[in-house]
């Protein structure tokens, strides 16, 4: 006789290894009558580079949203970091031609289980002209988990802050699987002072699989 119980909801699961690698994703939205769609990815660079004078590991990290078929958000990121453990150190920032970086004052890890009602700080740091003392922002990073089906939990990080006076929000959510294998489901991103919830057209793919080198969380 087959059981009708319903499977339970995964409780927990290992963190994905960091740096993610993310393939080019794409992200679809609407809002008042409008169609926006983004393309995110992350992709680890070969090589170590300099960064606040020290060496670093780095990943470059892309984002263009149009609206109905026009561009109006081009950003691409440097992250820099070093590996194991993984440890964040900020990133520089071009954003439709406007550049800035980003430094940590204060880093915290992600645990290495997510567990179902986890959350807590990730970092916090402040955003400067680039190449100067020039303080124009700030930035704070947590997390949570949360529960999602039989065969994943639901990470979500979350970054708010503020950049030349203009707040700044960026949601994003993680299904994560018993293997740390992830997949980026939605993104969500305060634009114009409007919150936009992008869908991943290929949520459920599983296409982003542990990085193979062992990166550590600390």
């Amino acid at each position: 006789m087959q059981s009708s119980l319903t499977p339970q909801n995964m409780e927990s699961v290992p963190a994905p290894a960091e740096p993610f690698n993310i393939p080019s994703a794409t992200l679809t939205a609407s809002s008042a009558d409008n169609s926006y769609t983004a393309i995110y990815s992350e992709t680890p660079n070969n090589g170590p580079t300099m960064f606040d004078g020290q060496e670093a590991s780095s990943s470059t990290i892309s984002l263009t949203i149009t609206e109905n078929g026009s561009p109006i958000v081009t950003e691409i990121d440097t992250a820099y970091y070093l590996e194991n453990p993984y440890r964040p150190l900020g990133l520089t920032r071009s954003s439709n031609g406007g550049q800035f970086e980003f430094l940590y004052n204060s880093i915290n890890s992600l645990p290495s289980m997510l567990t179902v009602g986890d959350s807590g700080p990730l970092g916090a740091g402040t955003y400067y002209v680039v190449n100067t003392n020039d303080a124009i922002g700030s930035l704070t990073e947590t997390y949570s988990v949360a529960s999602n089906d039989s065969s994943s939990v639901l990470l979500t990080t979350y970054a708010t802050g503020t950049v030349n006076g203009q707040s700044v929000s960026q949601t994003l959510n993680y299904a994560v699987n018993a293997s740390g294998a992830f997949d980026l489901q939605s993104v969500e991103i305060l634009l114009n002072g409007t919150t936009l919830n992008f869908i991943n057209s290929c949520s459920g793919c599983w296409d982003y699989q542990p990085r193979s080198h062992g990166a550590q969380h600390s």
